[in-house]
Order: C-alpha cells, then sequence, then structure tokens
C-alpha cells in the first residue's frame, strides 16, 4: 500500500512541509561525498537517491524519461534528473540567467520554480490544471489553475514556454502545443519535454480509456499516449521549428555527469 496519499490527507500542509524539510536535511549529511553536485541547492554528494516507479513497458520499448531510475533524487531538495537537464540547457544555451525576460512554466516542480522565481530580472509565471493527486504538497499554493489548450494569456507574451512531462496527459497534445506557441513573443522557446519511446516509430495515441490500459500500454495510468520517435514531427505539425539538443554530444562539458543526467535524453525545443 502506498502511504504517501494518506499522509497528504491528514497532515495539514505546513506541517508536512516542515517534516519533509527536516527528513531532506537530514539526508543531506547521509549522503555527502563528492560524486554528484546539485545546483538547484548548490550540495554535492557521494550518490543521489533512486526515483521513478519501475515500469516494465519502460525498459521494453526504451523509454527514456519513465521507469525507476539510479541516482536521480537529490536528498537535499529532491530536485531530478528531469530538472537538473532543464537547468543545464537553460545555463548552456540560452540567456535566461543574464536578460530579463518572460517565462510561463506550466506545471512547475519545486526545484526549478525556486530557481527561477527567485531571479530578479526575470518575469516569472506558473499555472497548471489541478488533477488528482497534484493540489498541496506537489506544488506550492500559489501556482493558479489553467489549461493548457486554453491559456489565459493574449497573443505574443512570453520570451520563453517550460511545459516539462506534460504534454503525456493532454488529450489534444497539438491543440496544446498550438496554443503554448500562440503565447508566445516570435523567436520565442518553449521547452517541450515528454517520456519518449526509442524502440517505437510512430505514437501510440489510440487512447483505451481504461487506467490499467493506459499503464499496459502508456506505461502510466494517466497517460493518454506513447510518444515515439515521430515527437519533433508532431511539433512540427503544431507550427514550431524544433531544435533537439543533447547533453551527451552537444559539448556540455560532462557537466551532465556531475548532474548525473541521461546522456540519452533529449531537449526538445519548439521556436516560434
Amino acid at each position: 500500500m502506498n502511504i504517501k496519499p494518506v499522509l497528504k490527507r491528514v497532515i495539514p500542509f505546513q506541517v508536512g512541509v516542515k517534516l519533509r524539510g527536516g527528513y531532506q536535511k537530514f539526508l543531506k549529511i547521509i549522503y555527502q561525498g563528492n560524486n554528484y553536485y546539485c545546483p538547484f541547492c548548490d550540495n554535492s554528494f557521494r550518490t543521489f537517491l533512486k526515483g521513478g516507479y519501475p515500469n516494465p513497458l519502460a525498459e521494453k520499448m526504451e523509454i527514456i524519461g519513465a521507469g525507476k531510475r539510479s541516482n536521480m533524487l537529490c536528498p537535499r531538495c529532491y530536485s531530478t534528473d528531469r530538472d537538473r537537464l532543464i537547468y543545464l540547457y537553460l545555463k548552456e544555451k540560452t540567456d535566461v540567467f543574464d536578460k530579463s525576460q518572460r517565462i510561463l512554466h506550466i506545471a512547475p516542480t519545486g526545484s526549478l520554480k525556486h530557481l527561477l522565481e527567485n531571479i530578479p530580472h526575470l518575469q516569472y509565471e506558473t499555472g497548471d490544471k489541478y488533477e488528482e493527486g497534484y493540489r498541496g504538497y506537489y506544488y506550492d499554493r500559489d501556482v493558479i489553475q489553467m489549461d493548457v489548450t486554453a491559456l489565459p494569456y493574449d497573443d505574443d507574451q512570453f520570451d520563453m514556454v517550460i511545459c516539462n512531462h506534460v504534454l503525456e496527459h493532454v488529450k489534444e497534445d497539438i491543440a496544446a502545443m498550438k496554443e503554448i506557441r500562440r503565447v508566445m513573443k516570435k523567436q520565442g522557446k518553449a521547452i517541450l519535454q515528454v517520456p519518449v519511446a526509442m524502440a517505437l516509430p510512430e505514437t501510440d495515441e489510440d487512447d483505451p480509456g481504461n487506467a490499467q490500459e493506459r499503464e499496459n500500454r502508456f506505461g502510466q495510468f494517466d497517460h493518454v499516449r506513447l510518444y515515439a520517435r515521430d515527437y519533433n514531427e508532431r511539433m512540427k505539425k503544431a507550427g514550431f521549428t524544433v531544435e533537439v539538443h543533447n547533453p551527451g554530444n552537444d559539448g556540455w562539458d560532462k557537466k551532465y555527469k556531475k548532474l548525473s543526467i541521461n546522456p540519452l535524453e533529449n531537449v526538445y525545443v519548439g521556436i516560434k
């Protein structure tokens, strides 16, 4: 039995935050070392924690960004390998840390959100559609509710949109990507990460409508498709010019190893 959902219901939010914070401070001491580094909390560790969920389909279909993973979770701040990948892309390939701009972050994870909202020259905004299990402990309560297929913004508003592992949950993903593109400024960038099955040539999206069947077919009960090697073509259908970056091939000074990033995971960037 997974006890976490029960604890989320019975423990008050602020009490839960303090309890988790204390536990994370304890883990920092236990796992301290020099093998790995987390840029979000500025701590080094002998190892990161395991994370993700066992998923037989992930191995069979070579799904990048899914399944149980070693050295995934920072013991101190709980940043994930996905978070650190986005950080490294922002650091190596963008001027986010140097230039004033407006950023929309859809379904923000805590580590990235904390980093970006504390950069003074950024106008940083967040939003998510609160599905079951996401409210409270997963997102801060200042994240506003919004639908990625109907964003509450005028055209041409954002220099960058970050949408990290969201589209696999959205039934109308092309419509969502078009909506993201609509609110972006010309030459704006959208980071649109999803789990990608490298053994699958074409995306499987014939949603069976049953949670167990979705888990068997797409790898998770609340996924409505399994993306494949044609993912960048789907981005092009939404009107984007697509850039695909890879930490193992892009000359990122081997920093991805210290940050424990999967060198096989690409960063998919749509440009307006």
